[in-house]
Formats: C-alpha cells, structure tokens, sequence
C-alpha cells in the first residue's frame, strides 16, 4: 500500500486530488465547530427565555406535590417530555427519559438561577429545581435537526463541487500525461509520433515544443546517418583501388602494415553501414529456420581462437537472420579473445533455451571491465580506458552492432564483469520473434 501511494504521489493529479480532500476535512471540522457552538446559544437565547415565562404556570398546574396527571397532560399538550424526581417521587412522561443523573448538566447563566441544561444524543435537555423537586424537561429540537438537514446538504453539495472540480482538473491536466509518454518514446528512440496539441494553454505550448524537439532530433539523427552512409559508400571505392595497387606492389614490411590498415578501414566501413542498417525500428532480416547449435560451432571451428574455446550446445532451432547471428556471435568471441590472453583460461562459449528465451553466454577470464563502464558498452564508439591501445585495436562497434542485432531480433544483452576477474555477455533471444 505504502508503495502504491508513493508511486500515485508521483501523479499531479492525485496530489492536487489529496490537497482538495484535505481542504474539505478541514471545511467539514470548521462548520462542525461552527454548529457546535451554535447550540449553545439557541439553548440560551431561544429556550430559556420561555422555559422561564412560563416555570411559574408549569409548576402552578403541577401542583406541590406534583400531580402526576396533570404533568402527564402537560406532557402531552405541550412540545416538551418531562420528568420529575425528589421527595419518593420518580416519575417520567415517555420511558424515552431515565434517571436524572444519568445525564451531566452545565448551569444556566443569569438571571436563570437553579436551572441547568444539556444536549445528549439529539435532544436539548433541561433541569429546573423548585421546592425540593427536580423537574427534567427534553425540549422539541426541531431547530437542530434542521440545522443538521441543512448542514448535511451543504456537504453533499460542497462532495459534488470537489468530484466536478476533480474531473476539470483531470481534464485540463490531460496533456501532462501525453506529454510524459512522448518523452518516453523519444528517450527509446521513438521520434515518429506527436502529441496532439489543441489549444493555446501553457501545456499545449510545451506539448508543441515537444513536438518541435522530437521532429529536430529525428532531423538530425537521419542526417548524421545519411552522412554516415554518404561517407562509407564513397570511402568504398577508393579503399577498394589502394588495397588492389598494395596487392601490386613487391613484398615488404610496409606494405603488409598498409594492406593491415587498409583491412581495418574495410572493416570500420563495414561495420557503420550495417550499424545504420540495423539502427531502424524496421530492421530488414532475412529469417529463416536455423540451428543456432550448428551456427555457433561453425563460427568457433573457424576463429583464429579455436584452440582456446570450450563450448556447451545444446541443440536449438530458431526463426533468425543467419548472417547477423553469426555476426553476432564472432563480435563476442572476438571480444573474448582481444581481452584475455591464453594463459587466463579458456573462453566458454554456452548455449541453452528454456520455455521462453534462448540464451548464448560468452565467457571469458580476461583483463575484465570497470564498473562504470559497462552501462556504456553497447554505445557506437564507446571503447573503456583499457581497450584505447593499438594492441586491442577495434573502434567501439562491435557490441553496438551486437545491440542492434539482438534487439532487431526482439532480445536484450547483458554484460557482466569485473576487473581483473573477465567479463560474461548474455545473449537472451525469444523463441517466438514474430
């Protein structure tokens, strides 16, 4: 309950909810005191007046000792129950009224002397003392009752005016809650929706700016893709003419650094096209059953790393793009081997599946990865402290395209590491990724 309300206390709608219930409490706790003290004084100003005009006559018609008859007619004429008590006398007019002392009384100011009232349940009582009789009269409350009438319509009318004001405020703060979706999806990449603005209010003017953000953003990702594209296709060529003439050229040391550098280029190249391929929320794959146990047996039995991979396959078949597995799966083995040496151990290389997913893990006991890095790993160009040497080589796409090529295929990466202890990669694959 505790987090439900703290997850509500979040919404400005409920918050502005509870400030209005908390107004009306506290309206409620003013006009009950506000009532309360009116009692008072309608006892005061309204009944003992007459009470007092009219004791003599009463008590004349009782008679001393009292007349129990003539006080039961009394009774019955009059809008009033009586009873009296004193002197072996205990008598009441209804059997609504008990004992005297069952109720506690409060003198009456002057010039009212030997007279006291109450209120208990939703009666006004009072108490006259004369000639050694105490005489308790239960006085009509029509006045309170219709006070309370009144009073309880003004708090159904005032419950009314909070629910409408509620809905207003609901209805006026309705963009609030587009809004937070569009951020959302602009945080996940979504730029393709809007929020619908209607009005000229302060909200619709943020949703519009919003809007014009998200249209911005989509601009300027798609042109620095375009120019990514543009860049790689036009380095295509002339990569392809200076590895030919290398190719031509009389056998040497430089030349074989140049023919290494011009293969690292073809591999960058590469890499960014088929990065901005993948970087689409409709990801061109071409499935088709495959067994995932098969592919990854092939991929270790060619890797210049064989000698120094374990693996445990299980056998599984999945609807998948064949090619970007098996890129997928050399990406993470090529990691595991640039980042452990032979002597740390074998990399492990594991496949399994259960009701749902399908994992792949890639183990390695490496040089491993600072904490701080790994939120940032599957970022483009993002390499940690320790892979920034020429020794490591590789430029940061490679578990980006991991990235992408699993969530293509409906999956999630994670990667596990610490320093000096290596570094395990999850692939989890649904089964189903229609």
């Amino acid at each position: 309950m505790l987090v439900y309300l703290q997850t509500k206390w979040q919404s400005l709608i409920f918050r502005l909810l509870f400030y209005f219930l908390v107004s009306i409490l506290a309206l409620a706790v003013v006009l009950g005191i506000s009532f309360a003290k009116r009692v008072k004084p309608h006892v005061q100003n309204e009944i003992l007046p007459n009470v007092e005009r009219y004791i003599e006559y009463l008590i004349d018609d009782i008679g001393i000792p009292p007349d129990l008859e003539v006080a039961q007619r009394l009774a019955d004429d009059l809008p009033f129950e009586l009873r009296i008590e004193g002197q072996g006398v205990k008598w009441s007019s209804s059997t609504r009224l008990g004992a005297i002392s069952r109720y506690r009384f409060e003198a009456a100011p002057a010039p009212y002397d030997n007279v006291y009232f109450s209120h208990h349940g939703r009666s006004e009582y009072l108490l006259i003392e004369l000639h050694g009789y105490r005489y308790l009269f239960a006085v009509d409350n029509s006045f309170r009752r219709g006070q309370e009438r009144r009073h309880g319509y003004l708090f159904v009318f005032l419950g009314l005016i909070l629910f409408a004001l509620y809905f207003a405020i609901r209805r006026m703060f309705r963009p609030i809650e587009a809004i937070s979706q569009q951020v959302r999806r602009i945080g996940d990449g979504d730029l393709e929706q809007s929020v619908e603005v209607h009005g000229k209010s302060e909200l619709a003017m943020l949703a519009d700016g919003i809007n014009q953000m998200s249209s911005r953003i989509k601009s300027m990702l798609e042109g620095k893709s375009a120019l990514l594209l543009a860049i790689s296709h036009e380095l295509r060529s002339p990569i392809t003419r200076l590895r030919v003439n290398l190719e031509l050229l009389d056998e040497s040391e430089i030349r074989q650094k140049l023919i290494e550098d011009i293969r690292e280029m073809e591999s960058l190249v590469a890499a960014i096209l088929e990065s901005e391929k993948l970087n689409s929320r409709h990801a061109p794959l071409n499935l088709g059953r495959c067994a995932l146990d098969e592919l990854l047996r092939e991929v270790v039995e060619l890797h210049r790393c064989r000698e120094r991979i374990e693996t445990r396959l299980s056998p599984v078949v999945l609807e998948a793009d064949q090619m970007r597995i098996k890129l997928l799966i050399k990406n993470l083995v090529d990691n595991a081997c640039q980042y452990s040496q032979a002597q740390d151990g074998a990399i492990e290389v594991s496949l399994g599946q259960d009701r749902e997913t399908i994992s792949i893990e890639v183990l390695d006991h490496g040089i491993g990865i600072a904490p701080e890095d790994i939120p940032h790993l599957t970022e483009a160009f993002y390499r940690p402290d320790s892979a920034r040497q020429r020794g490591t080589g590789g430029y940061g796409l490679g578990l980006y395209l991991c990235r992408l090529i699993v969530e293509a295929h409906g999956g999630g990466i994670d990667i596990e590491s610490s320093p000096g202890h290596g570094t395990r990669v999850i692939v989890r694959l649904p089964l189903d990724n229609s």
